[in-house]
């Protein structure tokens, strides 16, 4: 239960600061281009901050986990790769 609560409350905080960020995203497109009526800005901005979010979360995950030094690779087992031997049966045509 504690578990996801505390999952809850995060999704909640995020969730409040997306829409946070982009009501203030909305309010400078709207104040720089007034054609652009608020709801539209709004629109705008939480697309353009949800896609940010999303962005910048792949790049951090591209990076490299911290791993072991180059140099502490000795203390691992090697890898091994088996070759088949034995060949898979193959299966008979039955003849008409």
């Amino acid at each position: 239960m504690g578990v996801l609560l505390g999952m809850i409350i995060i999704f909640m905080i995020l969730l409040v600061v997306l829409i946070g960020l982009s009501v203030g995203v909305a309010f400078l497109l709207h104040w720089l281009l007034p054609a652009v009526g608020l709801e539209m800005a709004l629109l705008i901005a939480v697309i353009a901050v949800g896609q940010n979010i999303l962005i910048f979360a792949r790049l951090l995950n591209a990076l490299p986990p911290p791993g072991p030094e180059e140099g502490d690779e000795s203390d691992l087992p090697p890898i091994v790769i088996l070759d088949r031997e034995v060949a898979m049966p193959r299966r008979r045509r039955k003849r008409p």
